[in-house]
C-alpha cells in the first residue's frame, strides 16, 4: 500500500503548486469559520447597537472570505487533479501497450478501458472532494476542540468522551470498506467486459435466437454487482450511521450540561451558542472525516487496480545490446520451434517445426484450422517466444535482434480486416506516417482503392466511421493493402487475406497482392490453396508440426494430407 501511495504522489508532486495553494485556501477557510464562531458570541453578547453594527460587519467579511477561499480551493484542486489523472492515463496506455500482445488474450479489453477511464475518472472524483476536504475538516476539529476548551473546559470534557469511540467504529469499518470497494469495482468491471462482447457478437446472438438467453446472463452478471455493491453501502452506512448517532447524541448532552453552565452564571448565552457551534464544527467535522476515509479507501483500492496495470512489464524485451537490421539478404529460418500456450501446457501449438524461407521467396503455409499456421506468424513478429528452438533471420536469433527493428520489415495484412476510426489517408499513413499525398495516392492506386476513394465526396478526407463500418470487406481490405505498400516492407505476410470476400472483391484485391509480392519475401497464410498454388513453396502444418515441403506439383505427387485437402477444396 505504501508503494501505491508513493507512485501517487510521484504523479502529484509535478504539479504540487496547485496542490500547495488550495491547501493554503483550505486552511484560511477553515481558520475564518474558526473565527465566525468567536464573531457569533461576541454578535450575541454585544452590549450596544454600535457594537453589533461593527462585528455584524466584520462576520460578514469572514462569510465573503469563506466563499472566496472555497472558489480558490476548487478552482486549484481542479486543475491540479486534471493534470495528475492525465499523466496517469498517458502512463497507463503507455504501459499496456508496451505489453506483449497476449496479455490481451488473457485479459478483458473493457478491463483495461474500465482502469484507464473509469476508475481514474472515480479517482480524480475522489481527490477533488477528498483530499483536501480530509485536511479542512482536520483542521476545523482541531480548532473547534481548542476553542471549546478555550470556552469551557468541563463541557469540553463530556464532548472529548466520545473520541475513542469515534476512532475505534472509523478505523475497524474502514478496512472493511476499502476492502468491499476493490471487490465491488471488479465485479463492475466483469459486467462491462460481458456487455462489450454481447454487443459485438449481436449478430450472431440474433442468429441463433439467444437474445433471452444472454439476458438472463447479464441478470446474473447484475445481481452479482448489485451484491457487491448492497454490501458496500450497507457498511458505509453503518460507519456514518455510528457516528452521526454518537455525535447526535453528545451534542444533546452537551446541550443540557451547557444550559446548567448558563443558568449557574459560569457562561454567558454568547458562549454557550459558541460553543454549541464548534460543538456542531467538531461533530461535522469528525462526519466529514469518516465520509473522507471511506473515499480514501475505496480511492486506495482504485489506486491499488491501476498500478498494477501499470506496473507490468512486457516478457518480451530487446536484448541488452540489440542488433540493428533493416532487410532480409538471406532468409528466415525456423529451427526446432516448440511454442506453448498458457492455456494449453499439456498440448505444444507447435512441436519441434523447422523450415526456411529463402529471401525473395513466396511461401505459402497451409493446413487445417488450429494447426498451428497463425501461431508462426505471432512467433516470428515475437508476439511471443518459443519455448524451445530458435527463429533466425539471416542467421541471426530474432531475440537479439531490436524489437522495433524486427517489426519494422514486416508488412502485414490481417483477416481481421483491422480499420481505425478515423478517415481513408489516416488509415493508409499508418504504413508511413509522414508520407506525402502523392505516396498515398500511388499506393491507394496499386491497391485498386482508388475507384472507390474517388466516388467519395471527400475522397481522402472521408471518416470511415468506427472500425470502418462505413466500408465493405472488400473497401476495407484493399485500405489495408495500400497501407502495406505504402510502408513497402521488406517481408510481406498475408494472413488469410482474402478469406472473408465475395469473388469480386477478392479478384481485385488478388490483383493488388500480385503486385505487393512481387520482387518480396513473401508469407502467405491461408486455407485456400489456390492461393498457394502462385508461391514458390507451400510448407503443409498439421496438429502443430511441418508435414510436408514441397511445391504444388511435388505434394500432390506425394499423395499426402496436401493432396487430400487439394481434393477436397477442388470436389
Amino acid at each position: 500500500m505504501r508503494s501505491n501511495i508513493r507512485q501517487l504522489f510521484y504523479y502529484i508532486k509535478p504539479n504540487l503548486s496547485y496542490f500547495i495553494i488550495a491547501f493554503i485556501a483550505v486552511l484560511f477557510s477553515a481558520l475564518t469559520i474558526l473565527l465566525f464562531g468567536r464573531g457569533l458570541s461576541n454578535i450575541i453578547d454585544s452590549g450596544t447597537e454600535h457594537d453589533f453594527t461593527t462585528k455584524l460587519l466584520v462576520a460578514i467579511l469572514i462569510v465573503l472570505a469563506i466563499s472566496l477561499t472555497a472558489f480558490t480551493r476548487l478552482y486549484f484542486i481542479g486543475i491540479g487533479s486534471e493534470k495528475v489523472i492525465a499523466r496517469i492515463r498517458y502512463d497507463l496506455y503507455s504501459s499496456i501497450t508496451n505489453l506483449q500482445p497476449s496479455f490481451f488474450e488473457n485479459t478483458g479489453v473493457q478491463d483495461v478501458i474500465s482502469a484507464l477511464v473509469t476508475d481514474t475518472s472515480v479517482l480524480q472524483s475522489i481527490i477533488n472532494s477528498s483530499l483536501l476536504t480530509i485536511l479542512r475538516n482536520f483542521v476545523i476539529l482541531i480548532g473547534s476542540v481548542a476553542m471549546l476548551l478555550y470556552t469551557n473546559i468541563q463541557l469540553t470534557a463530556y464532548a472529548a468522551a466520545i473520541i475513542p469511540i469515534l476512532l475505534i467504529i472509523m478505523t475497524s469499518l474502514g478496512k472493511k470498506v476499502r476492502s468491499y470497494a476493490r471487490f465491488a469495482q471488479d465485479k463492475l468491471s466483469e459486467l462491462a467486459s460481458f456487455s462489450e462482447e454481447n454487443f459485438r457478437s449481436i449478430v450472431t446472438i440474433k442468429s441463433f435466437v439467444l437474445e433471452e438467453n444472454e439476458k438472463i446472463r447479464f441478470k446474473e452478471h447484475l445481481n452479482s454487482v448489485s451484491k457487491s455493491y448492497v454490501k458496500l453501502v450497507l457498511l458505509r452506512a453503518i460507519l456514518v450511521t455510528l457516528v452521526i448517532t454518537c455525535v447526535i447524541g453528545s451534542l444533546v448532552v452537551l446541550l443540557f450540561f451547557g444550559i446548567k453552565e448558563v443558568l449557574s452564571n459560569n457562561i454567558t448565552i454568547g458562549e454557550l451558542s459558541s460553543f454549541v457551534f464548534y460543538s456542531a464544527l467538531a461533530a461535522g467535522a469528525i462526519n466529514n472525516l469518516s465520509d473522507n476515509i471511506s473515499d480514501l479507501q475505496r480511492g486506495l483500492g482504485i489506486v491499488e487496480r491501476l498500478f498494477e496495470f501499470k506496473n507490468m512489464k512486457s516478457s518480451i524485451v530487446d536484448a541488452d545490446d540489440p542488433i540493428k537490421i533493416y532487410s532480409v539478404q538471406k532468409g528466415i529460418s525456423f529451427n526446432g520451434v516448440t511454442f506453448f500456450y498458457e492455456s494449453q501446457l499439456d498440448k505444444p501449438a507447435l512441436n519441434n517445426v523447422s523450415f526456411s524461407i529463402e529471401a525473395g521467396q513466396a511461401v505459402s503455409i497451409v493446413g487445417p484450422s488450429g494447426s498451428g499456421k497463425s501461431t508462426i506468424l505471432k512467433l516470428l513478429l515475437r508476439f511471443h517466444d518459443p519455448n524451445k528452438g530458435s527463429i533466425t533471420i539471416d542467421g541471426h536469433n530474432i531475440k537479439s535482434i531490436a524489437l522495433n527493428d524486427l517489426r519494422s520489415l514486416f508488412g502485414l495484412v490481417p483477416q481481421d480486416h483491422m480499420i481505425f476510426s478515423c478517415s481513408i489517408m489516416e488509415n493508409i499513413l499508418y504504413g508511413k506516417p509522414g508520407a506525402e499525398y502523392e505516396e498515398v495516392k500511388q499506393a491507394a492506386i496499386s491497391a485498386y482503392a482508388m475507384e472507390f476513394i474517388d466516388k467519395l465526396p471527400d475522397k481522402f478526407d472521408t471518416f470511415v466511421g468506427k472500425r470502418g463500418l462505413k466500408l465493405s470487406e472488400g473497401q476495407k481490405q484493399r485500405i489495408i493493402i495500400a497501407r502495406a505498400i505504402l510502408k513497402n516492407p521488406q517481408v510481406l505476410i498475408l494472413d488469410e487475406a482474402t478469406s472473408a470476400l465475395d469473388y469480386k472483391s477478392e479478384n481485385l484485391v488478388q490483383k493488388a497482392l500480385s503486385k505487393l509480392m512481387q520482387n518480396r519475401t513473401t508469407i502467405v497464410i491461408t486455407h485456400r490453396l489456390s492461393t498457394a498454388l502462385k508461391t514458390d513453396k507451400i510448407i503443409v502444418i498439421n496438429h502443430g508440426k511441418v508435414e510436408e515441403v514441397g511445391t504444388h506439383d511435388s505434394l500432390i505427387s506425394k499423395d499426402g494430407l496436401y493432396a487430400k485437402l487439394a481434393k477436397i477444396q477442388w470436389n
